[in-house]
């Protein structure tokens, strides 16, 4: 009878500390901080999912570039394959055409995210004033400025 009555007081008390004990667990800095992010990226979402918004237009851009960039992966993985199995040649040359084209689709998607301003900037000519040399001897300034070379004979 005594073990029931301690698990009766024991329930109790855990019935009035628990609730306590895991709001304020729930409020530590740690937790408000995920909250946070939790809720920062359930806005994120609702914008992105806005049709017409840029973010929404920049989220389905780069999920059809992977697509595109897999497909490619996935077909000059499949003409190897092919290539290799069958010994072929022709198929060996898909694979190398297939290659190519993984590698300027790859330069064109980094080229259209290069900056504009960068592309566009303006060529500024920086204008250079080379003095003449004099071709004579007779065009030589020997007073104005004298030799610095000095030859001692010995």
């Amino acid at each position: 009878m005594g073990i029931i009555f301690f698990i009766l007081i024991a329930g109790a008390w855990a019935a009035f500390l628990l609730p306590s004990f895991f709001d304020h667990r729930r409020e530590n800095p740690r937790a408000t901080t995920r909250a946070f992010a939790r809720s920062k990226q359930k806005l994120g979402n609702v914008t992105a999912a806005q049709v017409g918004s840029p973010a929404y237009a920049q989220h389905h851009a780069q999920t059809r570039r992977q697509r595109i960039f897999i497909a490619l992966l996935m077909t000059a993985l499949v003409a190897l394959v092919i290539a290799v199995l069958r010994s072929s040649i022709v198929w060996l040359g898909i694979a190398i055409v297939v290659d190519l084209s993984i590698g300027a689709y790859v330069a064109l998607i980094l080229a259209s995210k290069q900056p504009t301003q960068v592309r566009r900037a303006p060529v500024v000519r920086i204008p250079t004033v080379v003095p003449s040399a004099p071709t004579t001897a007779a065009d030589l300034e020997l007073d104005a400025a004298p030799p610095t070379v000095r030859v001692i004979a010995g």
